[in-house]
């Protein structure tokens, strides 16, 4: 697989955590929406892992 496509499927995994860790944070509970945004930033934590490895592709 590519590693572009492999880091844009890692992004909006992260982004749609987010926005769902922030909606839970505010409306339902701040203990599982933190948990939530932890998850999204670790898909984040990879995808700067792989753009570190292969810096070489353009």
């Amino acid at each position: 697989m590519n590693t572009k496509l492999i880091r844009n499927v890692l992004n909006t995994l992260f982004i749609v955590l987010a926005a769902v860790g922030m909606y839970y944070y505010a409306k339902v509970s701040k203990q599982t929406g933190t948990y939530i945004i932890i998850a999204g930033m670790a898909f984040k934590f990879m995808d700067v892992c792989m753009r570190i490895m292969f810096n070489n592709e353009k």
